[in-house]
Protein backbone atom coordinates (compact mmCIF):
# COMPACT_ATOMS: atom_id res chain seq x y z
CA UNK A 1 0.00 0.00 0.00
CA UNK A 2 2.92 3.00 0.92
CA UNK A 3 4.51 2.00 -2.52
CA UNK A 4 1.33 2.79 -4.10
CA UNK A 5 0.69 5.95 -2.55
CA UNK A 6 4.21 6.85 -2.96
CA UNK A 7 4.19 6.03 -6.63
CA UNK A 8 0.44 8.08 -6.83
CA UNK A 9 2.48 11.05 -5.25
CA UNK A 10 5.06 10.73 -7.74
CA UNK A 11 2.49 10.91 -11.23
CA UNK A 12 1.51 13.79 -9.49
CA UNK A 13 4.60 15.76 -9.17
CA UNK A 14 5.32 14.73 -12.61
CA UNK A 15 1.81 15.41 -13.70
CA UNK A 16 1.77 19.16 -12.55
CA UNK A 17 4.55 19.98 -14.85
CA UNK A 18 3.33 18.09 -17.81
CA UNK A 19 -0.16 17.39 -19.75
CA UNK A 20 -1.16 14.23 -17.50
CA UNK A 21 -4.79 12.49 -19.05
CA UNK A 22 -6.18 9.57 -18.11
CA UNK A 23 -6.60 6.75 -20.52
CA UNK A 24 -4.04 5.62 -23.07
CA UNK A 25 -2.46 7.64 -25.94
CA UNK A 26 -4.71 8.98 -28.90
CA UNK A 27 -3.60 7.19 -32.35
CA UNK A 28 -2.29 9.79 -34.59
CA UNK A 29 -0.82 9.75 -38.25
CA UNK A 30 2.64 11.25 -38.99
CA UNK A 31 3.16 13.20 -41.90
CA UNK A 32 3.26 11.01 -44.95
CA UNK A 33 5.43 10.90 -47.16
CA UNK A 34 8.15 13.45 -44.92
CA UNK A 35 11.02 14.58 -45.74
CA UNK A 36 13.72 15.46 -42.92
CA UNK A 37 15.90 17.93 -46.02
CA UNK A 38 12.78 20.00 -46.48
CA UNK A 39 12.66 19.97 -42.70
CA UNK A 40 15.65 21.33 -41.58
CA UNK A 41 16.77 24.41 -40.30
CA UNK A 42 14.68 27.28 -37.97
CA UNK A 43 11.80 27.00 -36.62
CA UNK A 44 10.17 29.31 -33.96
CA UNK A 45 7.69 27.85 -31.02
CA UNK A 46 4.71 29.50 -31.53
CA UNK A 47 2.23 27.04 -28.93
CA UNK A 48 3.10 24.37 -26.67
CA UNK A 49 1.68 21.89 -24.18
CA UNK A 50 3.49 22.54 -20.48
CA UNK A 51 7.30 20.92 -20.51
CA UNK A 52 8.72 21.29 -17.43
CA UNK A 53 12.41 20.53 -19.40
CA UNK A 54 11.64 24.13 -21.62
CA UNK A 55 11.07 26.04 -17.89
CA UNK A 56 10.02 29.81 -18.28
CA UNK A 57 12.06 30.49 -21.78
CA UNK A 58 10.67 32.87 -23.87
CA UNK A 59 12.34 33.65 -27.58
CA UNK A 60 12.08 29.76 -28.21
CA UNK A 61 14.00 28.67 -31.40
CA UNK A 62 14.67 25.15 -32.83
CA UNK A 63 17.49 24.41 -35.24
CA UNK A 64 17.93 21.58 -36.97
CA UNK A 65 20.73 20.05 -39.06
CA UNK A 66 21.54 16.92 -40.64
CA UNK A 67 24.88 15.08 -39.13
CA UNK A 68 27.25 12.91 -41.08
CA UNK A 69 26.31 9.76 -39.04
CA UNK A 70 22.63 10.73 -40.46
CA UNK A 71 21.20 11.56 -37.19
CA UNK A 72 19.91 14.57 -36.36
CA UNK A 73 21.36 17.88 -34.61
CA UNK A 74 18.97 19.75 -32.65
CA UNK A 75 19.25 23.05 -31.15
CA UNK A 76 17.02 24.67 -28.98
CA UNK A 77 17.99 28.39 -27.94
CA UNK A 78 15.73 30.69 -25.66
CA UNK A 79 15.71 33.46 -23.22
CA UNK A 80 14.92 32.89 -19.25
CA UNK A 81 15.46 35.70 -16.67
CA UNK A 82 17.41 37.97 -19.38
CA UNK A 83 19.73 34.96 -20.01
CA UNK A 84 20.39 33.40 -23.35
CA UNK A 85 19.97 29.22 -22.84
CA UNK A 86 20.62 26.82 -25.47
CA UNK A 87 20.61 22.51 -25.00
CA UNK A 88 21.83 20.46 -27.80
CA UNK A 89 20.49 17.42 -28.68
CA UNK A 90 20.01 14.44 -31.09
CA UNK A 91 17.56 12.66 -33.06
CA UNK A 92 17.04 9.85 -35.70
CA UNK A 93 14.43 7.95 -36.66
CA UNK A 94 14.30 4.21 -35.62
CA UNK A 95 12.33 3.13 -38.70
CA UNK A 96 13.52 4.35 -42.22
CA UNK A 97 9.84 3.57 -43.52
CA UNK A 98 8.53 5.81 -40.86
CA UNK A 99 11.08 8.70 -41.20
CA UNK A 100 8.11 11.06 -39.45
CA UNK A 101 8.70 9.14 -35.95
CA UNK A 102 11.60 10.56 -34.74
CA UNK A 103 13.15 10.00 -31.71
CA UNK A 104 15.52 12.87 -29.64
CA UNK A 105 17.30 13.17 -26.63
CA UNK A 106 19.40 16.07 -24.90
CA UNK A 107 21.81 13.94 -22.92
CA UNK A 108 23.53 10.99 -23.15
CA UNK A 109 22.54 9.72 -20.21
CA UNK A 110 18.78 10.24 -21.05
CA UNK A 111 16.47 8.03 -23.27
CA UNK A 112 15.09 8.90 -26.37
CA UNK A 113 11.91 10.63 -26.46
CA UNK A 114 9.09 10.64 -29.40
CA UNK A 115 9.14 13.48 -31.61
CA UNK A 116 6.57 12.24 -34.08
CA UNK A 117 5.62 15.10 -36.82
CA UNK A 118 1.99 15.03 -37.29
CA UNK A 119 2.14 17.82 -39.77
CA UNK A 120 3.92 20.19 -41.72
CA UNK A 121 4.28 21.66 -44.66
CA UNK A 122 8.01 22.64 -44.52
CA UNK A 123 7.66 26.62 -44.91
CA UNK A 124 5.32 27.72 -42.82
CA UNK A 125 4.33 25.51 -40.30
CA UNK A 126 5.10 22.32 -38.16
CA UNK A 127 3.14 19.85 -35.60
CA UNK A 128 4.70 17.88 -33.44
CA UNK A 129 3.50 15.16 -30.96
CA UNK A 130 4.97 13.15 -28.12
CA UNK A 131 2.72 10.45 -25.80
CA UNK A 132 3.79 8.18 -23.42
CA UNK A 133 1.54 5.68 -21.80
CA UNK A 134 1.58 5.14 -17.87
CA UNK A 135 0.55 1.61 -17.99
CA UNK A 136 -2.41 1.84 -19.98
CA UNK A 137 -4.33 3.87 -16.81
CA UNK A 138 -3.07 7.42 -18.07
CA UNK A 139 -0.45 9.28 -20.41
CA UNK A 140 1.84 12.22 -20.36
CA UNK A 141 1.75 13.90 -23.75
CA UNK A 142 3.57 16.90 -25.38
CA UNK A 143 2.81 19.28 -28.19
CA UNK A 144 4.22 22.36 -30.00
CA UNK A 145 3.53 24.31 -33.12
CA UNK A 146 6.58 25.86 -34.83
CA UNK A 147 6.81 28.13 -37.45
CA UNK A 148 9.16 29.19 -39.95
CA UNK A 149 8.63 33.33 -39.06
CA UNK A 150 8.10 34.34 -35.28
CA UNK A 151 4.66 34.76 -36.22
CA UNK A 152 1.80 31.79 -37.86
CA UNK A 153 -1.06 33.12 -39.75
CA UNK A 154 -3.85 32.07 -38.26
CA UNK A 155 -5.35 29.80 -41.17
CA UNK A 156 -2.73 27.55 -40.13
CA UNK A 157 -3.57 27.86 -36.13
CA UNK A 158 -6.87 26.85 -37.48
CA UNK A 159 -5.66 24.19 -39.42
CA UNK A 160 -3.74 22.37 -36.97
CA UNK A 161 -5.96 22.96 -34.05
CA UNK A 162 -9.22 21.15 -35.90
CA UNK A 163 -6.02 18.08 -36.83
CA UNK A 164 -5.16 17.29 -32.78
CA UNK A 165 -9.19 17.59 -32.20
CA UNK A 166 -10.14 15.20 -34.88
CA UNK A 167 -7.49 12.92 -32.56
CA UNK A 168 -9.11 13.34 -29.47
CA UNK A 169 -6.05 15.94 -28.42
CA UNK A 170 -7.23 18.77 -26.18
CA UNK A 171 -6.41 22.39 -28.10
CA UNK A 172 -7.17 23.65 -24.50
CA UNK A 173 -3.56 22.34 -23.23
CA UNK A 174 -2.01 24.89 -25.93
CA UNK A 175 0.16 27.43 -24.61
CA UNK A 176 0.62 30.62 -27.02
CA UNK A 177 4.61 31.76 -26.57
CA UNK A 178 6.37 34.61 -26.26
CA UNK A 179 8.08 35.48 -29.47
CA UNK A 180 8.39 39.56 -28.96
CA UNK A 181 10.89 41.40 -28.50
CA UNK A 182 13.36 38.84 -29.45
CA UNK A 183 16.97 39.77 -30.90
Amino acid sequence: MLLQVLGLFFLLAVAKAQVFSLGKCPTVKTQDPFDINKYLGDWYEIYKFEASFEGKQTCIRANYQLKEDGHIRVQNTGIEDGKNITAVGDGYAPDKNVPAKLQVRFSDKAPYGKYWVLDTDYDHYTLIYSCTDLAGLSHIEFAWILSRARTLDDQYKTKLFDLVTSYGIKTSNFQKEVQEGCS
